[in-house]
């Protein structure tokens, strides 16, 4: 009984809610457009209001908006334009009867005027908001009756006037800049453009500058905003109390084409919220605040912007490579084999190097970036680069001369210096491992390579098993030993990509040896190619490390060792062949 007396009592106060609000707010007409203007035609927006400031003025100057009152400043232009969309198809939720008192008609709280270019005026009057928040009660200017609208409108008239206003410090085009400088109390930093984007630090000293970074202060300086507009017209007795007269910082942007600089000054710390600062900027006159949290990433030194990368070179221009550490010298270089670009080890050994590695080492020296600099080292001893532990030249495409790198390691601690200069850097101590490699660690790895379509018979020979396979037509293949029929298309197609391109992870000598088990070979397989050219592939034992050990006529016989589950795959597909 009592559920029943409250569900009662429930649907009673649901249904007095609406009679008032019905009541309230008038009759519903299904929102009747009563004003429809085109964003792009209003020129100016005039907003009358009671509270403080009383006249607040946007005007169209251009493609931009400016506030015009109650001070004169950029006005930023998505808040702009969210407030002019709002006069599209302005409807009237609710048509109200007459003004009431409790509508607030008859003193409007704000009143909104907007122009547009052919000289029109359109009035919106504003009474007090409907009980629930989200309509305000109005007068349109040429409705015939008070309406209820959107009170997103009141909201936008009723915003300080700083929430109009464009808070960016600077507007830029960041490819149009030409150098931007940090000046500090007791230093200046500067950055030149040199290309499109790669940047040069030119003071306190030249040398390449860290390319990422600049961009990236770009991108953080076009972006800053002000958080708190202070003094819009600071007398100079304001701009020393805010230590913008000897600031702590200022950051500089030149534009191509233009002889005077954008800049943004840096003075103290704020009295009371020590998270931001006073700052200034060449774009409006006013003091504004800014958040430390934004500055942090302005405030760089020397070491900041300098290019890390301790050797600047094209790796794919590259065509020859030494490497000399402990007695030992190793020279690679770039050959032509047919259609292909191939390494080629001449020291100690002549024969072909394996281009993985070779571009393994380059990366290596690519990618390494100074963890510090000694730009002017009094003994290279101190440093261990009196007897580097590992020289390494290299030669690009049309160079006359190498670039030269010399690297010892002390401690946890690895030191580079190159021909380019006598700065050493701090590098870590495991690129001399990267670079440090073996006559044995640059062979071809590349036991077997051929274009699959290029294939025209495959003859498989394992566990006194035999298939051999010819091909009559793409995507159609025969099997014709030990019996004929048609070969299934797509276990021939996996055979043929285990074997194309066959890498090992090791070599392990120049000739077969009875040990590696090549004279008895677990499986063997013959590819005939186009032209005639027949590769034959042997697998012999299983080595300790879950390998096994194989050859190729391709790779002049030569022993590799492959993981094993290449030849558990060959098998498995002939078997499949057989059943099939």
């Amino acid at each position: 009984m009592r559920l029943r007396g409250s569900l009662f009592w429930l649907l009673v106060f649901f249904a007095l809610l609406v009679y008032v609000l019905l009541r309230e707010r008038g009759e519903v007409v299904e929102g009747k457009v009563v004003l429809n203007l085109n964003p792009d035609n209003i020129v100016k927006v005039e907003m009358q209001r009671q509270q403080e400031p009383k006249l607040v003025v946007l005007e169209r100057k251009g493609k931009s908006w400016w506030l015009t009152k109650p001070v004169r400043a950029p006005a930023d232009k998505t808040t702009v334009e969210t407030m002019l969309n709002r006069f599209k198809n302005l409807k009237a939720e609710v048509e109200l009867e007459a003004k009431k008192p409790e509508y607030g008609l008859t003193n409007p709280t704000v009143t909104l005027t907007v122009h547009d270019n052919r000289g029109r005026t359109y009035r919106i009057q504003f009474g007090y908001k409907t009980p629930d928040n989200l309509g305000a009660y109005a007068v349109v200017e040429g409705w015939r009756k008070p309406v209820v609208i959107t009170s997103l409108l009141l909201d936008d008239a009723n915003k300080p006037p700083d929430e109009f206003r464009d808070k960016r410090l600077l507007v830029f085009d960041r490819e149009k800049v030409t150098k931007l400088a940090f000046i500090y109390p007791d230093k200046r930093i500067v950055c030149e453009r040199k290309d499109k984007d790669e940047w040069r630090l030119v003071e306190p000293m030249r040398t390449d500058a860290d390319n990422s970074t600049v961009n990236s202060l770009l991108d953080r300086l076009s972006t800053l905003q002000a958080r708190q507009f202070v003094v819009e017209r600071p007398k100079q007795a304001q701009l020393v109390s805010y230590q913008l007269d000897k600031p702590s910082l200022q950051v500089q942007v030149w534009l191509k084409g233009q002889e005077k600089p954008l800049s943004i000054t840096v003075g103290k710390r704020h009295e009371t919220d020590t998270t931001r600062y006073y700052a200034r900027t060449t774009r409006f006159p006013a003091v504004v605040l800014v958040d430390n949290f934004d500055l942090k990433d302005l405030r760089k030194t020397v070491a900041d912007l300098r290019s890390k990368r301790v050797v600047v070179f094209k790796k794919d221009e590259v065509e020859r490579l030494v490497i000399r550490y402990d007695g030992t010298e190793i020279e690679v270089r770039k050959r032509k084999e047919g259609g292909e670009t191939r390494w080629q080890m001449l020291k100690p050994i002549k024969v072909p190097a394996d281009a993985w590695r070779v571009d393994d080492i380059l990366w290596a020296l690519d990618g390494a970036q100074a963890e510090g600099f000694i730009d002017t080292p009094q003994n290279l001893a101190n440093f261990g680069l009196d007897k580097p532990q590992l020289e390494l030249q290299l030669w690009e495409k049309g160079g006359k001369r190498p670039k030269t790198v010399w690297l010892s390691v002390k401690g946890n601690q690895g030191y580079l210096r190159t021909s380019e200069g006598d700065t050493v850097y701090k590098v870590r101590a495991t690129l001399l491992n990267d670079l440090k490699k073996s006559p044995n660690d640059l062979r071809d790895l590349q036991v077997v390579k051929f274009k699959r379509d290029d294939a025209e018979e495959i003859v498989l020979r394992w566990d006194k098993k035999r298939v051999r396979l010819v091909k009559r037509a793409e995507r159609n293949w025969e099997m014709v030993e030990p019996k004929r029929k048609n070969a299934n298309w797509a276990t021939v197609d996996s055979i043929l990509f285990e074997l194309e391109s066959l890498r090992a992870e090791k070599w392990v000598a120049e000739k077969p040896q009875p040990e590696h088990g090549l004279d008895k070979p677990q499986l063997t397989a013959e590819v005939r190619l186009k032209g005639g050219r027949t590769i034959t592939i042997r697998f012999g034992k299983l080595t300790e490390q879950d390998s096994i050990f194989v050859t190729s006529t391709y790779s002049g016989n030569q022993v590799y060792r492959k993981a094993k589950f290449v030849l558990d795959n060959l098998k498995r597909y002939g078997d499949e062949l057989l059943r099939e």
